[in-house]
């Protein structure tokens, strides 16, 4: 049986409505284009919302990403206020603390300052009149952090305080990590468990997320994407009994015929994300980067600053079709 604890979920999973959401927040306007935010620049400032708004109008939520180094005056709580929540946007949180640096020594020497830094985020995040969702600890079941059995006692002490926010609905997650020549039910699924049992009893939600690029993953294994998120959410449906999230998809266009791969990933999943939100209940779909980020770094390499759907200079690419199409209210399956 569903357990759902928010009123905003019920409402959501019961009108057949899902958040499609789009990352970013600060870019520039130059003429009728827009694009990557550098401030350099001699160029208009502008926000994600303006771009989505006549690029997107399918995107109903912005994701804003809250690492270790996050100051307030990234994204201040009168330009979220205005620049999203008034504008019709739902706010979506990814709270990233722990980042690349999770381990077990390392949540160990710095949990205490994991906490205070989710109170001032929260603190902060309660002066935004609009219903949030806060996305914890992405990616943490890595380096034997998928066994830690502590990891339940941090995600329950994190869902106390981020309800101090009674507009707020919070998850945590996962990872989809592993060989991705496999799309059913890979043995990697079953291994951060440990972490999760307790702590996913009390969540609103799970999420998970998926990245791909060249030079880390093959073609085959990046087109195998959408079937692959689509099992990953019937698993985490079926095991949790939550509603899902994909938190962040994150395709990259660097290398050999990458915007061609990056758009047929999106086109397969306008078959895929109707079964996901009626087989695994899936409540949020958002895509990482929405515009290509010069100079981000990560496991990627160079992959990591092609992520977006739109070039660092306004150009739309291939997939950015495919992404619009995809629809809050999805009634019918498309065909692939």
């Amino acid at each position: 049986m569903l357990k759902i604890i928010s009123l905003f979920l019920l409402t959501l999973f019961f009108n057949g409505f899902m958040l499609i959401g789009a990352g970013g927040f600060d870019i520039e306007k130059k003429g009728d284009l827009f694009g990557f935010r550098n401030d350099k620049n001699n160029s208009k400032h502008a926000y994600i919302t303006d771009a989505i708004e006549k690029y997107s109008p399918n995107v109903n939520s912005v994701v804003l990403w809250i690492t270790r180094d996050w100051q307030s005056d990234w994204y201040s709580v009168d330009e979220v206020q205005k620049e999203v929540v008034q504008r019709g946007y739902t706010p979506v949180f990814v709270f990233y603390y722990f980042g690349d640096d999770i381990s077990k020594e390392f949540i160990k020497t710095h949990r205490e300052d994991y906490f205070r830094q989710l109170k001032t985020f929260v603190k902060y995040m309660k002066k935004i009149d609009s219903q949030k969702v806060v996305v914890l600890n992405p990616e943490y079941n890595m380096f034997g952090c998928e066994k830690l059995d502590e990891m339940n006692d941090i995600f329950l002490q994190s869902y106390e305080i981020v309800r101090g926010d009674v507009q707020a609905v919070v998850g945590p997650c996962v990872g989809d990590f592993g060989d991705y020549g496999y799309t059913d039910e890979p043995k990697e699924w079953r291994l951060f468990a440990p972490s999760l049992d307790r702590a996913a009893k009390q969540a609103d939600f799970i999420a998970f997320q998926e990245m791909r690029g060249l030079g880390r993953n093959s073609k085959s294994d990046i087109l195998n994407t959408p079937k692959r998120a689509y099992n990953f959410s019937k698993y985490l449906y079926k095991t949790y009994k939550k509603p899902t999230v994909l938190a962040y998809l994150a395709i990259s266009t660097y290398g050999k015929d990458g915007k061609n791969i990056q758009a047929k990933v999106y086109k397969d999943f306008l078959y895929y994300i109707p079964k996901m939100q009626k087989e695994a209940h899936l409540i949020l779909f958002a895509t990482f980067h929405y515009f290509d980020y010069p100079g981000h770094v990560g496991y990627f390499n160079k992959g990591e600053e092609h992520f977006g759907l739109v070039t660092k200079d306004g150009r739309k690419k291939p997939a950015l079709e495919f992404f619009r199409a995809i629809q809050p209210f999805v009634k019918t399956r498309q065909k692939r």
